[in-house]
């Protein structure tokens, strides 16, 4: 893991907590997967799809979450993601 992933894993971990932030990165890459869709889509898919299986955040808490999620794939050496 590089400095950059960390500190964002870091930073997430401390604004959202770890469990959270370890199911946001499961919905953005699932969604991410998703090859039919748009960036977007995907968002919308990705909010919807939390607030499904029950995450309890407020919604400015979702879109930074994305945000946080969407960049520490990014930052990972080789890994591009379009959410």
């Amino acid at each position: 893991m590089n400095i950059k992933t960390t500190v964002i894993n870091s930073f997430a971990n401390f604004v959202l907590g770890s469990s959270i932030f370890t199911r946001v990165k499961a919905v953005v890459q699932r969604q991410d997967d998703k090859i039919d869709l748009t960036g977007p889509e995907k968002r919308a898919a990705a909010m919807a799809e939390m607030q499904d299986i029950g995450l309890e955040i407020a919604n400015w808490a979702f879109s930074l979450a994305i945000e946080l999620a969407v960049t520490y794939f990014r930052s990972q050496a080789g890994k591009s993601i379009h959410l």
